[in-house]
């Protein structure tokens, strides 16, 4: 795969993903609550990128992208969202919030700087 079509994959996926956590935390504050499907669909995410044996490539690149953001802070990716997980299930908005902004930022990262490899700059 030539750089432009990895790039564009990066910035696809990253972009998918983006939106999803970007809703969830816009609903959160808003609402100070979200619905379970929302709940769900969140979890379901964190858990497939916590998955240390799920061989989808799309799931491979956000979880390795999420892991070196973790890792230079100090903190563990399986512990970071496992602990992510049960706090949204308990509806703990007060500290699922700054972790979904962390994850936000990291993937954010990730896709600006792909696009701005497609881009050429």
């Amino acid at each position: 795969m030539s750089n432009i079509g990895l790039n564009t994959n990066v910035f696809r996926i990253t972009g998918k993903y983006l939106d999803i956590l970007n809703d969830f935390i816009v609903k959160m504050k808003i609402h100070s609550e979200i619905s379970d499907v929302k709940k769900e669909e969140l979890i379901e995410f964190l858990t497939k990128i916590n998955d240390i044996n799920n061989a989808q490539p799309q799931f491979q690149l956000l979880s390795s992208i999420i892991e070196r953001e973790l890792r230079n802070i100090n903190r563990k990716s399986i512990p970071y969202l496992n602990t992510l997980v049960e706090e949204i299930k308990s509806g703990a908005i007060e500290s699922v919030v700054p972790k979904i902004e962390f994850l936000v930022e990291a993937l954010d990262t990730e896709n600006s700087e792909a696009l701005s490899k497609i881009k050429g700059d």
